[in-house]
């Protein structure tokens, strides 16, 4: 028994054993005994009630000092990703148009940003010292050709002595050393005239040469396309050699109605990549247009340096709407059998420990996991393992917050 319990008693046995009082006095003492009885009940009720209320305290004051965090749930990323990778574009074909010959520019036809077709004339090279070789190669060949018709004669002539030796030397007409004499004089004959036929080709061979470079006095297109770049005007001294150890080109010229794009696919999106694959191009010139592409070709290996694969994409321009050299994004849709998880940038943890994320369980019990990285979105990014899709995870963790504490989650927070 409890001392309040055993003071009520006591005073109830007192009460009980006292003589009965007259009627006032009855009054008096009943209402001494209730206010006995309610001093008694204070004193038994009220520390109860004191402890309770220290107990609550104690308690809403361990949770206040409970951290709270906000949570985010990683989501599985879709089955199909957007990719996107930046890319400059260039000319499907690209060359400089060099002289083949010396001599000065007679004319110049085309100028910056002219269209041309395959064979159309761009300018024309006036080649004097070409022109007077020819003439003295061609003059030089015609002696060489009479001069083997002269041998020829001659070996002729010899020949046909020589038969007559032959025929008088069996009757006893000539004499063994005319025969001899005839027969040398035959086979120097031939050793002429073959001598004279050789430098025959050698002055044909010179004139076709330079036939050949006088041709050149006419520069065309090799192929349809924009003339870039030009560097020649009328009149300038123009050399088939180089200049200070440097080839100079005449033009430039760029077939621009396809043009390739060249980019660098990172190593977790390269082996999706695949040739005759759809892209799109984007434009910032061009916000509201998107071009069609294909993918032409991949390198089929990852460079060690920058661990990314270079890829060809192909984009039509019939309309030459862009322009070599320009800035543009290429869209790449992948598809992945396993997608990765996807949470904000802002639940990484990255320190001494490696990369890591803060999990909270059902019990509201914060835990540190390490978690592998994919692709980086910006706002997001990739989890390639450790985490699980719909697992509640810290954002924006600040401070020093130990493994396993119990923390609240605020009430703004997001799924």
């Amino acid at each position: 028994m409890s001392p309040n319990q055993a003071l009520r008693e006591d005073v109830r046995e007192e009460v009980e054993a006292a003589p009965l009082p007259r009627s006032g006095t009855l009054k008096t003492a009943s209402v001494l005994a209730g206010l006995t009885f309610l001093a008694l009940l204070a004193i038994g009720v009220v520390p109860r009630l004191i402890r309770h209320r220290a107990l609550s305290a104690e308690a809403e004051a361990a949770r206040i000092r409970e951290p709270v965090v906000s949570i985010v749930h990683a989501v599985e990323a879709p089955p199909v990703s957007e990719v996107l990778l930046p890319g400059s574009t260039q000319a499907i074909e690209d060359t400089g148009i060099y002289a083949r010959t010396d001599g000065y520019l007679k004319a110049r036809y085309v100028d910056l940003g002219t269209e041309v077709k395959a064979g159309e004339r761009l300018a024309e090279i006036a080649t004097p010292e070409i022109d007077q070789q020819l003439d003295q190669a061609e003059a030089n060949l015609g002696e060489a050709k009479s001069n083997v018709a002269k041998l020829e004669a001659d070996h002729e002539l010899a020949a046909s002595t020589l038969t007559r030796y032959l025929a008088a030397g069996t009757a006893g007409g000539v004499s063994k050393q005319q025969i001899d004499e005839r027969t040398s004089a035959v086979k120097t004959a031939d050793k002429a005239v073959d001598a004279a036929r050789a430098t025959v080709n050698a002055q044909e061979a010179n004139v076709r040469r330079l036939r050949q470079l006088q041709g050149f006095q006419q520069v065309v297109a090799p192929f349809d396309g924009v003339i870039t770049a030009r560097s020649v005007d009328p009149g300038a001294l123009i050399s088939s050699g180089s200049q200070n150890g440097e080839l100079r080109s005449l033009f430039r010229i760029a077939r621009t109605d396809v043009l390739r794009v060249l980019t660098y696919v990172p190593q977790s999106d390269a082996p999706f990549i695949k040739v005759h694959q759809d892209v799109t191009v984007t434009v910032r010139e061009f916000p509201n247009r998107v071009f069609a592409g294909t993918v032409a070709y991949t390198a089929g290996a990852l460079d060690p340096s920058s661990r990314t694969m270079l890829a060809e994409v192909h984009v039509p321009n019939p309309d030459r709407t862009l322009l070599v050299g320009m800035y543009v994004t290429v869209h790449f849709q992948v598809e992945r059998a396993d997608p990765a998880i996807l949470i904000p940038a802002t639940s990484l943890l990255i320190d001494s420990n490696g990369v890591r994320v803060a999990v909270v369980d059902g019990a509201g019990v914060m835990h540190y996991r390490p978690v592998e990285v994919g692709r980086d979105f910006g706002t997001r990014v990739e989890v390639l393992s450790g985490l699980a899709a719909q697992e509640m995870v810290v954002n924006g963790l600040t401070g020093t917050v130990a493994d396993g504490t119990r923390v609240r989650i605020a009430q703004s927070a997001t799924k």
